[in-house]
């Protein structure tokens, strides 16, 4: 074999050996952050029965969720901050195991007191997960497999909140509800011991074997002169788009967090369902949320501008909560739950596209794990006015105020991103003159 043939055949196999270890990489993350979810939402999939065993209000059931999404936000935050300086080994390991002790010690308490305590905890050890695995991704793989790990990741959520609710309808029909905190507590320690060995494996593979990171992605370079923020450009320049998109991440997971907490309880409430039918159904939302990734690619292939692509799925989402408003005069639940479905998916578009894809967009300028982290700070900003918020008003003032509530915070942002393009074109002008 001559020496160039030599040469070809060792870039092809360092080309398969590239491709192979990217793919367990991001599956490797994928499974990391879809399976934190059993440890993270089995308090909300099963706030109905949390309820009935205390004998508590919405917004006592909802104060334990506020308590979690305070923990698990402002640790997001700080996360952001200092994770470029974690030792993600052992940072994830920890942060798993301390989870799972988390929700062993929910299935067996028995005062209502200890319970926030704990979700605060849980709440905290999971707030590690979303910065550092996006850190290691955007600084282990290779840039033409950063579209794919944008894609794959856009689905952990939809798919970890799948699974917790469907687990949980399964053991409220058994009658076994706490069951699903058990299983957090067996899974999340066996997830964090494969992370513990598989993750320094696959990228030191990785690192040795890379490509030249002077390869672009195809799928990620689109559109690259008409988005709000050039790799090349100005720091000052993002600013102006932390603060929208900061805002819209607040909004983004009052809608969508609101949803997936309290649709159970709106169906057994106005439409009079059994629990583990209203549980079961709510699988509809993260279901069609699961597709919340691919709606904003296949998006931003026509529509370059992160922020019309957010107005654009504001928009549905006013349009189907209005339909909602409507239909609650009649005693209709499908129109109901389909638009929750749907909603549900264009939430998770938006939260997909502020919390990883542009992280994962602008890691040549700044970190990526910091700007996952502040982001996604701010959308949980935006779950816990979700879970005691919405719980007091519907207290208060009954479900079809809550609704009127998440149109107007829709309706609001729809008027943000008219604002922003009605600025942006008159900026454009006046720099065509």
């Amino acid at each position: 074999m001559s020496k160039e043939n030599k040469k070809e055949k060792n870039a092809e196999n360092r080309e398969k050996d590239l491709k192979k270890y990217s793919y367990l990489l991001i599956v490797l993350c994928w499974i990391v952050y879809a399976c934190s979810y059993i440890g993270k939402l089995g308090y909300n999939a099963n706030i109905i029965q949390i309820e009935n065993a205390f004998n508590i209000s919405h917004a006592e059931s909802g104060t334990v969720s506020s308590f979690f999404f305070f923990a698990y936000g402002a640790g997001q935050i700080i996360n952001g901050l200092f994770c470029k300086r974690y030792n993600l080994k052992y940072v994830v390991f920890g942060g798993l195991i301390l989870s799972g002790i988390s929700n062993i010690l929910i299935g067996v308490v028995t005062n209502f007191e200890i319970v926030k305590y704990l979700w605060v905890i849980n709440g905290g050890a999971l707030s590690v997960l979303w910065v550092s695995l996006i850190r290691f991704l955007s600084e282990t793989l290779d840039k033409k497999y950063m579209s794919k790990a944008v894609v794959v990741m856009g689905t952990t959520v939809a798919t970890g909140t799948f699974l917790v609710y469907g687990l949980s309808a399964l053991f409220v029909a058994l009658k076994v509800f706490k069951l699903i905190f058990f299983m957090a507590g067996i899974l999340l320690p066996v997830i964090a011991i494969t992370w513990f060995i598989s993750s320094p494996l696959l990228a030191k593979k990785l690192r040795s074997g890379q490509l030249s990171n002077e390869i672009e992605s195809k799928d990620f370079k689109k559109g690259e002169d008409n988005v709000e923020i050039k790799r090349k450009g100005s720091m000052k320049n993002l600013w102006g788009i932390f603060i929208i998109f900061g805002i819209y991440a607040i909004m983004t997971n009052l809608i969508k967090d609101g949803l997936t907490t309290w649709v159970p309880i709106v169906l057994k409430d106005i439409y009079g369902l059994p629990d583990y039918i209203s549980i079961l159904l709510t699988l509809l939302l993260p279901l069609c949320a699961i597709f919340g990734a691919t709606v904003v690619v296949t998006l931003n292939k026509k529509i370059k501008n992160f922020v019309s692509i957010c107005t654009i799925l504001f928009t549905v989402s006013c349009i189907l909560i209005g339909i909602v408003i409507t239909m609650l005069h009649f005693n209709i639940f499908i129109v109901a739950v389909i638009s929750f479905a749907i909603i549900a998916c264009s939430m998770q578009g938006t939260n997909n596209l502020i919390t990883s894809v542009m992280p994962l967009y602008w890691k040549d300028k700044i970190n990526s794990g910091m700007v996952a982290g502040i982001f996604n700070g701010c959308c949980y900003i935006g779950s816990m006015i979700s879970s005691y918020g919405l719980g007091l008003i519907a207290d208060l003032y009954g479900w079809n105020f809550v609704f009127w509530l998440l149109f107007f915070v829709c309706f609001v942002a729809v008027v943000i991103g008219i604002s922003e393009f009605i600025i942006r074109v008159i900026k454009g002008k006046q720099r065509g003159k």
